[in-house]
């Protein structure tokens, strides 16, 4: 295995909230086996290549997308788009995915909602070093007959048939289960002021992932999914959007009980279709952008709140949804940062270090010796300009250049 010497100008770890100037990292294979101040290098060591970084770059952990759909479209129409193409088509797009995303120095996705027969063995060949992109995390999810996202999940009605579907999905491979506690927005027919699943059900859910080992993730956004998904105490509860009649909203008890228990919170800010120039729109289009506009401002209020209130937050930007593209991770980082008035140090360890420890990864998400070298150089100083993380120089992936100067020397991302 090969030793290569970065020497940064600067470097952010993922845990610590502050930069190391003027440091080094030693790579071995494909983990990190040593880190520190270049004045502690020796000079007799034996490297089969040195990498000194430009000047005004900043060295840091590969970043974690927390919540992404890697067989759906970011089309107006994901829906009637997973219907009518082929598993060969997903396939494709799959791949088409990672590609972009690891461009974009995101070196771990967690997949909330794709068919585990398509994506375990594109997990497994990334894995292996036989297929470019980043490490995948993948979800067996599961809702109810007809349900959100009934199109890319296994359809159980009772307890007894969640327990058999979370049975089935463990013996299959999948790293964990995604519950589906209300229904969505992206499914006809779905209401997501609606819960799915009792307290019971969740709770038989969650029992059956612990004991086979497996961390649990919960679609929620009316209040008493929020609830539900609290009283299963599953690990994450992805978009949490306390939602009633009158939109996003909040509930200051479930809040504390969230708190109290532990769990994390995938906020999925993304910034969808404000992306596109609203003059340039069709007067109902036009009106529809501005409903989802104001839907996204309350996102950013509840997202500041719960900061405010300490919960434990990880960054997923629901890439694949319609308007949000695998290449728009990093600027929804700096939407989180700035719409939220979230420090940019607390954004970007909620793509670092707290979305390995909610992952349940303790070699991933952080510069430090034993961990995977999944690494990422920008221009600039994102801790305090979080622009910084829009502008990548060089993608490092388990050891190997993955994107960025010398990469083309070798495409596979192992």
């Amino acid at each position: 295995m090969s030793r290569i010497l970065i020497r940064a100008p600067r470097l952010f770890d993922g845990i610590s909230r502050t930069l190391r100037e003027r440091a080094f990292v030693i790579i071995d294979g494909e983990r990190i086996a040593a880190l520190g101040e270049q004045r502690e290098l020796g000079g007799s060591e034996h490297f089969e290549q040195v990498i000194d970084l430009a000047p005004d770059t900043t060295l840091l952990p590969g970043l974690i997308n927390m919540h992404t759909h890697l067989s759906f479209s970011s089309s107006d129409s994901v829906f009637a788009d997973a219907l009518a193409e082929s598993d060969v088509h997903k396939m494709i797009r799959i791949a088409e995915n990672l590609r972009t995303t690891l461009a974009t120095g995101v070196t771990t996705v967690r997949d909330c909602g794709t068919w585990p027969h398509l994506l375990l063995p594109v997990r497994d060949a990334v894995a292996a070093g036989s297929m470019a992109g980043p490490r995948i995390v993948v979800s067996g999810a599961i809702t109810i007959t007809g349900g959100h996202c009934w199109f890319c999940a296994t359809e159980a009605d009772s307890e007894a048939e969640i327990r058999k579907a979370v049975r089935a999905h463990v013996k299959r491979g999948v790293d964990f289960i995604k519950l589906f506690a209300t229904g969505g927005n992206t499914t006809p027919g779905s209401n997501a002021l609606a819960t799915q699943y009792s307290a019971i059900e969740m709770c038989a859910a969650t029992e059956e992932a612990r004991r086979a080992g497996r961390r649990t993730a919960s679609h929620a956004h009316a209040v008493d999914g929020v609830r539900t998904s609290i009283a299963a105490r599953v690990t994450t509860i992805e978009h949490c959007s306390f939602q009633t009649e009158a939109g996003i909203g909040w509930n200051e008890d479930l809040v504390s009980e969230i708190l109290d228990a532990g769990i994390y919170v995938c906020h999925t800010v993304f910034r969808g279709p404000t992306k596109l120039d609203r003059d340039a729109l069709p007067a109902a289009e036009q009106e529809l952008l501005d409903r989802r506009a104001r839907s996204i401002g309350q996102r950013l209020q509840l997202t500041r709140r719960l900061a405010d209130k300490g919960v434990k937050l990880i960054a997923g930007n629901d890439a694949g949804v319609s308007h949000v593209n695998f290449a728009d991770f990093p600027g929804d980082l700096v939407l989180a940062a700035t719409g939220c008035s979230i420090a940019p140090v607390d954004v970007l360890v909620s793509a670092t270090g707290e979305a390995a420890q909610a992952l349940g990864r303790d070699d991933i998400g952080a510069i430090a010796a034993g961990r995977m070298a999944d690494l990422l150089v920008v221009r600039g100083d994102p801790l305090s300009d979080i622009r910084a993380i829009t502008q990548p120089e060089r993608v490092i992936a388990r050891g190997l250049p993955a994107a960025g100067p010398g990469a083309a020397l070798n495409v596979l991302a192992t």
